[in-house]
């Protein structure tokens, strides 16, 4: 078996303001090993935080379709 399939690795995308706008934080955690795999962070900017939030969830969505892709 592989030790990825046993691992509770889950990836969050969180906002965090910047110099007044807004940026998406996608976080990657592995719960198993109690650590924080990988991080990335937006070079874009959004006016407010839901815009942030979608831009991030929409990103995320895309590396998945990516990972599933070439899997």
């Amino acid at each position: 078996m592989k030790a990825d399939e046993k691992a509770d690795v889950r990836a969050f995308v969180q906002t965090a303001e910047q110099a007044g706008d807004y940026v998406w934080v996608i976080a990657l955690v592995d719960f198993g090993a109690r650590e924080v795999k990988r991080t990335i962070v937006s070079d874009e900017t959004y006016k407010n935080r839901a815009a942030a939030k979608d831009a991030g969830e929409a990103r995320l969505k895309a590396l998945e379709e990516d990972r599933h892709a070439h899997a």
